[in-house]
């Protein structure tokens, strides 16, 4: 998964995995657990629904916005507004610290699916490979969804490797040491001179969250700046 020994990876990466003495055989222990019920895209796609929310696809945040060193340029006018970035914090400054230290790395994925004319192809939702194949871990929706299809299954395998910034790719997992963490905060430390300006999510703040996590701190942000 990291392409790294366990004494090089961050406690607190390897904190995310959870140790249980237990007869649950369930990766959460969380009482209530589901998804939303039509799946992660129509809750989106509902949520963006808005006649106050304009989304533009295939824009460079970069070409938009700009921060000259005293405020946020939105098309070069000065916008007062609060802005949330989701998007990576050193892409946004242009990756200018990296000239020295190099960019902040990250894991990618590569997703293989595959369809087998059989009911289920093992025995849980997820299972995790760790030293014996190439990929880290196999997901069979049926077990998600509750779809009921009798003799046929779709499985995906996940690979991971290094991000390299190539077209397609996606930086899915920050790779958090002190090193990382010491240049990330450089970035931080510039976004942090907008009072307006807001860093959210893994790319933006170079750390994990699962989705149940994200969805909290998201509602949080937005009560504080509504207050």
């Amino acid at each position: 998964q990291w392409g790294q020994t366990p004494e090089e990876i961050d406690p607190n990466t390897t904190a995310r995995v959870p140790v249980f003495l237990s007869e649950d055989c369930r990766y959460f222990q969380d009482a209530y657990q589901g998804m939303p019920l039509e799946g992660y895209t129509p809750m989106f796609q509902s949520l963006l629904d808005h006649p106050d929310i304009t989304v533009e696809l295939g824009v460079d945040a970069a070409s938009r916005l700009t921060l000259d060193g005293s405020a946020a340029l939105l098309d070069g006018r000065p916008f007062s507004g609060p802005i949330i970035y989701t998007g990576a914090a050193d892409e946004l400054f242009g990756c200018k610290y990296g000239r020295r230290f190099g960019p902040l790395p990250y894991r990618t994925l590569d997703f293989r699916f595959e369809t087998h004319p059989v009911d289920f192809w093992q025995s849980h939702g997820t299972v995790n490979y760790t030293v014996d194949q190439d990929y880290t871990r196999i997901t069979e929706f049926k077990y998600l969804t509750g779809q009921e299809l009798p003799g046929q299954t779709t499985i995906m395998k996940e690979y991971s490797r290094a991000y390299t910034g190539a077209k397609g790719e996606i930086p899915y997992y920050a790779i958090i040491n002190a090193g990382n963490n010491a240049l990330y905060a450089k970035y931080r430390a510039e976004a942090d001179r907008y009072p307006n300006f807001h860093l959210l999510g893994r790319l933006a703040e170079y750390k994990y969250y699962n989705m149940d996590a994200i969805a909290a701190r998201a509602l949080e942000l937005c009560d504080d700046l509504l207050k």
